[in-house]
């Protein structure tokens, strides 16, 4: 699935905003990339040091990073925020690992 590894990464979720279907501990397996498909899970860095997995949507003025428990609001940021706080869009999750 990754080919040579260049292309992809992976990380350790931590927290439940993407439970049930991310959930503590999972491993994910991310392509990298810049951009992505609206409903695309997606791994945003946020303020240059904080890496968040949100399901993305994107708008003619916006991108809207939904978490999937519905305990937590989305994050919502103009494409002129995504700039200046700024919000980096690295990836889409393209497998989950997850040990019983």
């Amino acid at each position: 699935m990754v080919g040579n590894g260049d292309e992809y990464f992976a990380l350790k979720v931590h927290g439940d905003s993407m439970s049930p279907v991310l959930i503590e501990n999972d491993i994910v397996i991310i392509k990298k990339q810049n951009d992505f498909e609206n409903g695309d899970i997606i791994v945003a860095i946020i303020n240059g040091n904080e890496a968040t997995i949100k399901k993305g949507k994107k708008s003619d003025s916006s991108i809207l990073l939904q978490p999937l428990n519905s305990a937590y609001e989305p994050l919502i940021f103009t494409y002129d925020e995504m700039k200046t706080i700024p919000v980096e869009i690295i990836g889409i999750v393209k497998q989950l690992k997850r040990d019983f």
